[in-house]
């Protein structure tokens, strides 16, 4: 879990990281192979979960109300989109079994790059206001 700044959104900031925390927990004794199996058409891998909620944040949260923010990764938006049309293609839900890339571990370096942006956005002075902009440097590859 990261360090929580005091602030007008220090409790919401604070259940966003535990939850998101516990996701991980929840799959740390996975391997990539464990977390990329589908055993049906309708269930998702849980290494597609991990990033798909990620994509969420990261799409509908930072790239839409945080002026500078950079995708972590230009593919992923056609990869763990879910079902939001308006997004773009998506891969087939009954093959995301199939996607090898990116690793868990990439998965978990998206995880922790979008959170700690989010965080960093509900940290700020005036998040609760909706005016804080944050400039963000490109992400490590």
């Amino acid at each position: 879990m990261l360090k929580i700044a005091p602030g007008p959104n220090a409790a919401l900031a604070a259940r966003y990281d535990l939850v998101r925390a516990l996701t991980v927990a929840l799959t740390a004794p996975l391997s990539d192979a464990d977390a990329s199996v589908q055993s049906m058409p309708d269930a998702s891998p849980a290494k597609w979960h991990l990033a798909h909620t990620t994509w969420f944040f990261e799409t509908f949260v930072l790239r839409d109300h945080v002026d500078g923010y950079v995708l972590h990764d230009e593919r992923f938006p056609f990869l763990f989109n879910s079902y939001y049309e308006a997004e773009g293609r998506r891969h087939a839900r009954d093959r995301r079994g199939m996607i090898t890339r990116p690793t868990l571990d990439e998965v978990l370096a998206y995880r922790a790059y979008v959170d700690a942006a989010l965080l960093a956005r509900l940290s700020s002075r005036r998040a609760a206001s909706g005016t804080a902009r944050h400039r963000y440097p490109a992400p490590v590859r």
